[in-house]
């Protein structure tokens, strides 16, 4: 039987701990390889249409661990769609191929309902935008409708324009009929007992239950997730200006952050400044995400930015090509030199 190289063993970026498990400060995203582009319909569909077939995905994870000794890669959970489900499959070959083990922090979205029915994606937003409306100027506000990002979304802007018109933020009642859909979460999670999982990501959602202070379902939450399946778990924010400081100051027991960073300040809410004075402040990890804003900033000057100016330890990038892979990992492993 071959000797099949740990993550941390094959890894050639320089390590760092969270908690205390030892992670590359540079993370390989998986947006791209699961149809996101955050470049609008056309992008999706070239991404889509390639990552459709599963040896493409493969050559880039192959370039990223035999050439570049990049070891850690972010994930879904393998049931959200046929592209994850391609993705989890390429990291097994890739691990197969090359006798090396890639470990994955998987981010999971919370399954949120109210008396049964999912959480509407955007009375959500709109609850975040009446909190946040209290912290933002009418200029800042503006970011609801124009984050290049969100309008990557079908429709966005005339959506929530029309959620703000016609709607209402979710009130009291419903906050507190809030429940957690463990049968569903527990398909997710029980499909990554093949794969070596660092972290369990609780997506966006972190935000909803900070904000609407139920912190209370998000700590059973992360109890349930470590009694039943063994894992540590960091939260994802893309609210981290009005979300970091509550979760600082709340009891739960969790190792790190996950949000957006970069030059532009594309999906860091409420404000840029929020979000950069909550990292500052903020005594857990954070593993930055989008520096390229979804390709609007060129490598480089995104990654300087996250390492050098801002001093973050952690960073995901997606790449979408090859070429990609080797300019991105190339400039990062310059960049991270010793």
């Amino acid at each position: 039987m071959k000797n099949v190289k740990d993550y941390l063993e094959a890894c050639r970026f320089p390590l760092l701990k969270i908690s205390d498990v030892l992670v590359p400060r540079l993370i390989l995203g998986h947006l791209p390889f699961v149809g996101e582009s955050y470049q609008g319909p056309d992008k999706n569909l070239e991404y889509t249409t390639r990552f459709s077939d599963l040896k493409n995905t493969a050559k880039i994870l192959r370039i990223a661990v035999e050439k570049y000794g990049l070891t850690v890669i972010a994930t879904g959970a393998p049931d959200e769609s046929r592209l994850s489900e391609l993705l989890f499959r390429a990291i097994g070959e890739t691990e197969r191929a090359t006798d090396t083990q890639i470990a994955v922090i998987a981010c999971v979205q919370i399954p949120l309902t109210i008396l049964g029915k999912p959480v509407d994606v955007y009375r959500r937003w709109l609850t975040y935008y009446e909190i946040e409306k209290r912290v933002m100027c009418e200029e800042s506000s503006k970011k609801y409708l124009n984050d290049p990002i969100l309008q990557c979304r079908s429709g966005w802007k005339a959506k929530f324009k029309e959620a703000v018109r016609t709607s209402k933020p979710y009130g009291t009642t419903e906050i507190g009929r809030l429940q957690v859909d463990y049968k569903k979460l527990d398909v997710s999670i029980s499909a990554l007992k093949d794969f070596t999982v660092l972290f369990c990501e609780l997506g966006s959602e972190t935000d909803f239950l900070a904000m609407t202070e139920r912190t209370d379902l998000l700590n059973a939450l992360i109890d349930y997730l470590e009694a039943k399946f063994g894992y540590r778990v960091i939260l994802g924010t893309h609210h981290a200006g009005s979300t970091m400081p509550m979760l600082e100051e709340s009891k739960i027991r969790f190792d790190g952050y996950v949000t957006p960073v970069n030059r532009l300040g594309v999906m860091m809410f409420p404000t840029v400044e929020a979000t950069l004075d909550a990292m500052k402040r903020s005594k857990k990890p954070i593993i930055a995400i989008k520096p390229l804003a979804g390709g609007r900033i060129r490598p480089r000057q995104a990654l300087e930015y996250v390492y050098r100016e801002l001093r973050i330890n952690f960073c995901m990038i997606g790449v979408g090509s090859e070429s990609e892979a080797e300019e991105d990992f190339s400039i990062a492993s310059e960049i991270l030199k010793p």
